[in-house]
């Protein structure tokens, strides 16, 4: 069962809010649901891992972006099972021909607003974007697939929102704490909900694992921006 869980966030920026879906690892997963919930919103964040690494997956997670991107427009940027495909590239020259956006440490103008995908670059070999990304004047949204490395190189930067994943939540959550998390190991810290009132994690959206989630419903977010 998946969950469609709402967030406000006030820059006092905005003259006009503006609403986003936001789909973190769908990983390959249905999302006839999301295409509905896709009518509520001005954009679709994508902040990762859309494919399944595990049984080097891609077509269900194109099929989704080429979707969404028929209803509204798609900012895309990689997760890790992205950049663990066998073919990393020809996943993104098909990525890029869906109608979405597709940002690997870049980023573009969407109305009063930037839009930025960021990824480590050392490892899809894109320079990182950061201080160019910062310096920009107006709303930043930036997606950051993995919410610890928000921690480790966005806390202290003039951004308005960052939306992640990746954690799935925790997988097993127990008295409101995740269990585990891929990057931040036992009872990790970041797993979903808001951190510094600016990055908002998602649970997922997809369980690619044969662990199951308890007390951890799969979740796609609207966000509120304004």
């Amino acid at each position: 069962m998946r969950r469609l869980t709402e967030y406000r966030r006030h820059t006092g920026k905005l003259e006009q809010p503006v609403t986003f879906l936001a789909v973190s690892d769908l990983h390959g997963g249905a999302y006839d649901d999301i295409l509905a919930w896709a009518e509520q919103a001005d954009a679709l964040l994508v902040p990762g891992d859309i494919a399944n690494r595990y049984r080097q997956s891609v077509e269900e997670g194109l099929r989704f972006l080429h979707d969404a991107a028929q209803k509204r427009p798609v900012f895309f940027s990689p997760g890790n099972h992205e950049t663990a495909l066998r073919d990393y590239d020809a996943f993104l020259r098909r990525a890029q021909q869906t109608g979405a956006q597709v940002l690997v440490n870049r980023y573009v103008r969407f109305g009063p607003l930037w839009i930025g995908g960021w990824y480590s670059p050392e490892i899809v070999g894109v320079p990182d974007m950061l201080d160019a990304f910062e310096a920009l004047d107006g709303v930043k949204v930036l997606l950051c697939h993995k919410p610890e490395k928000y921690i480790q190189h966005m806390r202290q930067r003039d951004l308005d929102l960052v939306v992640a994943g990746h954690a799935h939540g925790g997988q097993i959550r127990v008295l409101g704490r995740g269990v585990y998390a891929p990057g931040q190991g036992l009872w990790p810290k970041y797993t979903r909900g808001v951190v510094d009132g600016r990055l908002i994690i998602s649970a997922g959206a997809s369980n690619p694992n044969r662990m199951p989630r308890w007390g951890n419903p799969c979740e796609v977010l609207k966000i509120i921006l304004d």
